[in-house]
This record gives structure tokens, C-alpha cells and sequence, in this order.
């Protein structure tokens, strides 16, 4: 078995942890989804000590592990498929969750479809999954169909400065549906959104009124690098459902993105949506391509 040295991150590995997690989530999920931009937010909210483990062999680093904090701590592994080297962290990272929480934690993790490896080293160490996402995608080749707008309802873009506290309540209101849903304060929804990031563009935040009212959204992210837009969240409040307001605002988003030359459009969303929404999807031209897992296990000190 290869011999490996394990120590925590420091600043200077960032550039070899960021290509490590790039290369494992282009295969993964199609693309990186994450930036050094990101990579180096989440670092400066890390105790990199305590935090992160590193696993170097001959010099080249071969695996990375995060444990982000939390009621429901993350557990996250780069580790090029390597199952043996994978075990040893997860392990590392276990204690360390344990002793931090001086009592009974519960973990999780997220593991692509398509990493089967990692899959089993996590279910074969007590983990298990009864949430399940699938990545949708559509590529606009011509252009969407006009959106259709239920009588009253009219479209805008995010005002920042004045539509944060309504955007948020309605996204926060609309998603108690989602069986998986932990709510979230306005600070917390502030930084799960990335509305602190420097590419957060809230151009392509689309809010359906009625009167003054904000009766739903479409938050949209724009990542720069593979040329691809994301479906971030789309909610409507639950009084407004079944209007087809959902699917005018996907419209509506779609025509924004094809008028600004962006292609390709992606989504995450609950394989077993209490909502249906895959169907919304479908509907729209959307198609499965990947999908992933959640996973948990419980811990008791």
C-alpha cells in the first residue's frame, strides 16, 4: 500500500487543492462548479488546522478532505478515486467531527452517481442515502417560446439596495415544501446564495409580481467558466402555484440568457420533488444527465 503523509492545508496548497477538486468534479458532474474564488471564501471561514486534511505522496498531493461546520457537519473527499487513501481520511475526519461535537452529530456528504467508488467506501462505513438530486440540462440551440404570464402577473429584475428582504422571504417561504428544506435567516440565505461574491449578477434574478407583491422567483448564477448558467432556485409561493407562473419564469430566464449569447442551462433538483418539479422541467426542454446522492450517518461520542 502507498505510504502517504497527512497534515493539515496550509495557504500555500491552495492552488494544488483547488486542481484536485476541479479535475474530480469536471468528472463528477461535467464541469468544476467551484472557483478559486470560492476556494479561497471558504478557506478564509476555515480553521485550515483543524478543518482540512491534506495527503501527499512523492511530493504530489493525491487526496483533500473539508469538514464544514454546522449542525449537520459536511464531510468532503478529492481523493482521484482512491478508495484506500479515501478510507483513511474519512476516518480522520470522523474523530475530528466526534471530539468537536462532544456527543451524538449526524454527517453527510453529497457523492455523484458517476463516483461509484466513493459511493461504496461510504456505504460500506454506515452511511445512508433517502435523498437523491438530478442535474437537468437544456441547451438553447434557438430560441425559447415566449413566456405565457397568468393575468396580473408581471415580470422584473432584482432591485439590490431594495428586493433583498422579499426575494428572500419568498424563496425561504416557497421552499417549506421541500421535504429536505432547513431554514435558513437572511444571513445565512445571503451567503448560501453567493450574493457577497464578486461574479454574483443580479441581472439575472427575475421576480414575478402581482401589484407589489412578489409571488415568485427565479435566482439564477452564471458560471463564467464553462459558459454555463444555473437554475439556482426557482420558487413560487404555495397560493400562486398552479398558475404557470413557474414555468414563465424559467421562459423568461431562458430568453435572457440566448439574447446574452449563454447557452447552456442547468439545474439541481429533488428526484422525488413533493412539487413535481422534474415534470416543470421536462416541459421546458430539460433532460436528465447526471445525478447525485445525499448521505448521513450518525456519530456517538
Amino acid at each position: 500500500m502507498k505510504k502517504y503523509s497527512v497534515r493539515p492545508a496550509v495557504l500555500n496548497d491552495i492552488e494544488a487543492v483547488f486542481d484536485l477538486i476541479a479535475k474530480q468534479r469536471t468528472i463528477d458532474f461535467g464541469s468544476a462548479m467551484v472557483s478559486m474564488e470560492d476556494l479561497q471564501k471558504r478557506w478564509e471561514n476555515f480553521d485550515l488546522e483543524t478543518d482540512t486534511l491534506t495527503a501527499f505522496a512523492e511530493g504530489e498531493l493525491a487526496g483533500y478532505a473539508e469538514l464544514r461546520d454546522g449542525d449537520s457537519p459536511f464531510i468532503y473527499l478529492a481523493t482521484r478515486n482512491n478508495v484506500d487513501l479515501g478510507f483513511q481520511l474519512l476516518k480522520y475526519l470522523e474523530q475530528k467531527a466526534a471530539v468537536r461535537a462532544r456527543g451524538k452529530v449526524q454527517l453527510f456528504t453529497q457523492i455523484s452517481e458517476k463516483n461509484q467508488p466513493l459511493l461504496q467506501l461510504f456505504a460500506s462505513n454506515g452511511y445512508e442515502s433517502n435523498l437523491s438530486f438530478l442535474i437537468m440540462e437544456l441547451v438553447l440551440s434557438d430560441p425559447p417560446e415566449n413566456p405565457q404570464w397568468a393575468g396580473g402577473i408581471r415580470v422584473r429584475t432584482f432591485d439590490r439596495g431594495l428586493d433583498e428582504q422579499v426575494t428572500y422571504r419568498t424563496d425561504e417561504d416557497a421552499s417549506t415544501d421541500k421535504g429536505y428544506h432547513d431554514p435558513l435567516s437572511y444571513e445565512d440565505w445571503v451567503k448560501r446564495m453567493g450574493m457577497n461574491r464578486e461574479n454574483f449578477d443580479p441581472s439575472i434574478w427575475f421576480l414575478a409580481c402581482a401589484g407589489s407583491d412578489v409571488v415568485g422567483v427565479a435566482l439564477n448564477a452564471y458560471d463564467r467558466e464553462p459558459g454555463t448558467v444555473w437554475v439556482d432556485h426557482l420558487s413560487v409561493r404555495r397560493e400562486w402555484r398552479k398558475k404557470g407562473i413557474g414555468k414563465a419564469l424559467l421562459l423568461h430566464s431562458f430568453g435572457e440568457f440566448y439574447r446574452r449569447g449563454i447557452k447552456t442551462v442547468k439545474l439541481s433538483v429533488d428526484s422525488k420533488s413533493l412539487t413535481n418539479a422534474p415534470r416543470l422541467y421536462e416541459s421546458v426542454g430539460m433532460n436528465v444527465i447526471q445525478q447525485y446522492h445525499i448521505y448521513k450517518k450518525e456519530l456517538q461520542m
